[in-house]
């Protein structure tokens, strides 16, 4: 007895130890099993035989006692483990808020190093802008610029002139051969062909993800900026910024343009609109330099207005700056882009022509003889006619300076004038009457 005692004691605590070790994973489970057994041995104590009725009662109870009072200490536990729980919850809710700042401090971190990395681009593309005087020294530092403020590897400037403001010349492109901002035509078509003004910024779509801007200073247009959008960028981020850019470009656009303006003016004859003598002679000198260097030729042509004083005299200073005026025109209009004429001193001129041939230089010297002779000059309703007499002089044949150059071009037109002026003379054909 005293051993099957034992026996239905031990298997009475056999529900209160599985519920208390299971919980709070499989509480159902240990519950069905704990009422299980205690069903089971209830049920027992009728049918079991008279002397073990009270152990299995007695186990029943106990088996009831200690489900209950299992249940106390894991509900316990379970309010420990709940709030030890929440302790934990609330430290890993600490943990990501910490990460989170710490993220966002990182963030702004980095954004705040690459706001001063832009500034400093900035502020060097200024200071970079500012010294430069010409167009050959502002292309590099606006491309530096480009790259280290706006982030931006393809992209293309065009710069108006003055001659022709509607027809932008490419000032700088990088990586945009097959874009329609490769060249001013294609984008101006593009434009146009999209409705797309062109004095306002735009963000465009396709054929790429690009922006476009005018540039303006003073409400007058200096050029376009086109960049294709970098990948991961934002377009609004970047077109933000390249009107920033474009701010800044302008006042050099206009500085380099002033600073041209003065120097062409420095270089020009207000009235006559060639160059002036003193740019003749650098140019002659250079000439020189290159002809002897690369075994080439040049030819001079000094030209002077036949009795330039005596219709000075009659018709006034006023006619006669008229008649500089137009033969100046007329010898800008004749000459081709690789020749230079300039003032050669009151009523002269010259015309410089490189790698020029005798015969050809005689045509255009008789051409521009013909053109002035057969100019009109008004006074008052009366036409005047103006003849010119030219002299030519050729390197190396006639000189081998500049300066003997000049002088054989000059007696050229001695000769021509003693001749009877209105004529083209070449001085060797002097040489040969002589």
């Amino acid at each position: 007895m005293i051993s099957a005692r034992w026996a239905l004691g031990l298997l009475a605590l056999f529900p209160a130890v599985s519920l208390w070790i299971s919980w709070p994973r499989r509480r159902l489970a240990a519950w069905v099993a704990a009422g299980g057994c205690l069903v089971l041995w209830l049920l027992m104590v009728p049918v079991a035989e008279p002397a073990l009725r009270r152990p299995w009662a007695l186990a029943g109870l106990g088996s009831l006692f200690a489900c209950f009072y299992a249940t106390f200490v894991v509900l316990r536990n379970s309010r420990e483990y709940e709030r030890l729980d929440s302790q934990l919850n609330g430290r890993r809710t600490n943990r990501d808020k910490l990460r989170q700042s710490l993220d966002a401090a990182q963030s702004r971190s980095r954004d705040i190093e690459t706001e001063q990395r832009e500034v400093l681009a900035l502020y060097g593309m200024v200071k970079g802008l500012s010294e430069a005087m010409t167009w050959e020294d502002i292309r590099p530092k606006i491309e530096i610029a480009v790259e280290q403020y706006l982030r931006v590897e393809e992209f293309s400037i065009f710069v108006s002139e003055e001659g022709a403001p509607d027809r932008p010349k490419l000032l700088v492109r990088r990586k945009l051969a097959s874009s329609v901002g490769a060249s001013w035509e294609t984008l101006q078509r593009y434009l146009q062909e999209h409705d797309l003004p062109l004095t306002v910024p735009h963000s465009l779509r396709s054929p790429e993800a690009a922006v476009a801007l005018p540039i303006f200073e003073s409400q007058k247009f200096m050029g376009y900026f086109y960049a294709r959008l970098p990948r991961g960028m934002d377009a609004e981020t970047l077109l933000a910024k390249a009107q920033s850019f474009v701010e800044e470009i302008s006042f050099a656009f206009r500085r380099v343009k002033l600073f041209n303006e003065m120097e062409q003016q420095s270089q020009v004859d207000g009235l006559t609109g060639v160059y002036r003598r003193r740019v003749l002679d650098d140019k002659l000198l250079e000439e020189v330099l290159r002809a002897e260097t690369f075994k080439m030729t040049f030819c001079l042509m000094i030209l002077d207005i036949d009795h330039f004083k005596s219709l000075n005299d009659e018709y006034g200073h006023q006619f006669g700056d008229q008649v500089l005026q137009k033969i100046g025109e007329i010898l800008r209009e004749s000459v081709y882009e690789t020749d230079f004429v300039a003032r050669y001193g009151g009523e002269e001129f010259a015309i410089l022509l490189p790698r020029a041939e005798s015969a050809g230089v005689l045509r255009k010297a008789e051409a521009v003889r013909k053109a002035i002779e057969s100019a009109v000059f008004e006074l008052a309703m009366q036409k005047v006619q103006v003849t010119v007499s030219i002299g030519i002089a050729h390197y190396p044949r006639d000189g081998k300076t500049a300066a003997a150059v000049i002088q054989r071009a000059d007696q050229a037109l001695y000769h021509a004038k003693e001749s009877g002026r209105n004529r083209v003379v070449d001085i060797a054909e002097v040489r040969k009457l002589s």
